[in-house]
């Protein structure tokens, strides 16, 4: 973690869960603007967001929570079994986070899944969110929806492998080859990846049918609709469709610019977080 960041963690007992976060302060700049930032299925928050902390010098604090099923955030009471949940219990996690830490302006980042939670957040809360910065979000894989929703069986499918396949790998290769086909395969890339996500397999497994079960039911157009002053990331080796969806979006809007950043798949924010943290030093208002 950068020097300049000092870093409080803590957790919020909500009825069935234990939300554990933590709040980076910059020592540089302690009355900057806050930030929300929502990392992806199956990895946790400082993994995520911690290699771009360096490079985030407009930001006074940064708030980031373990979503549910991820991380240091655990079911109550404690030893229960993992459960499905629905991707509105995660965003009500987090604004009860939000809440009870007295965060009721900040600006917004999120990864993949929480892509989709930050675009949830933003339709519930509208005036809360002054920026949203959305890498790859899983609301925005295709631009058709019906299409979308057909694909996202396969997600499901993968899901289910984690939970009842052995090995459970498997299930993990599975995910990457649908999300992330153009992935680098090396030995060593594809055995650290596969190593972090079956870290918290389950909460993994039922994030992705979280989103398959958000995807068939939410008005996605609604969403995009209600979504403002936005910068959209997509890697250059990811899907085209989703390129595709972040492109059309941003040529219909003047408030969402759309970046592709080069040499990356999915996992951009791991293999390019000082250009990503760049772009989002550039384009704060």
């Amino acid at each position: 973690m950068s020097e300049h960041f000092q870093c409080e963690t803590a957790s919020l007992d909500r009825q069935d869960y234990r939300i554990f976060y933590r709040i980076y302060r910059n020592l540089h700049n302690p009355n900057g603007r806050k930030i929300l930032m929502l990392h992806g299925a199956g990895v946790d928050g400082a993994f995520t967001w911690e290699p771009m902390l360096r490079h985030l010098n407009h930001w006074g604090a940064l708030l980031v929570p373990d979503l549910r099923g991820m991380g240091q955030s655990i079911p109550l009471p404690e030893g229960r079994a993992e459960n499905a949940f629905t991707v509105e219990q995660v965003v009500c996690d987090v604004a009860a986070v939000l809440d009870y830490l007295g965060w009721f302006e900040s600006d917004l980042a999120g990864y993949s899944f929480g892509g989709l939670v930050a675009m949830l957040l933003k339709q519930q809360r509208p005036s809360a969110f002054r920026k949203t910065y959305l890498l790859e979000p899983a609301l925005l894989e295709r631009p058709d929806l019906n299409e979308m929703r057909q694909v996202r069986g396969n997600y499901s499918a993968a899901a289910q492998m984690m939970r009842t396949e052995e090995p459970m790998e498997k299930g993990i290769t599975h995910f990457l080859d649908l999300i992330s086909p153009k992935r680098s395969k090396s030995a060593r890339v594809e055995h650290a990846t596969v190593h972090r996500l079956k870290n918290r397999v389950l909460g993994l497994s039922y994030a992705l049918d979280a989103v398959t079960d958000a995807v068939q039911r939410l008005d996605r157009s609604a969403t995009i609709q209600i979504q403002s002053d936005v910068v959209s990331f997509v890697g250059s080796k990811s899907l085209d469709s989703m390129k595709a969806c972040h492109r059309q979006i941003a040529e219909q809007r003047d408030d969402w610019l759309y970046h592709e950043i080069g040499g990356t798949d999915h996992s951009l924010p791991f293999q390019k977080p000082s250009k990503i943290a760049e772009i989002f030093q550039r384009t704060i208002d």
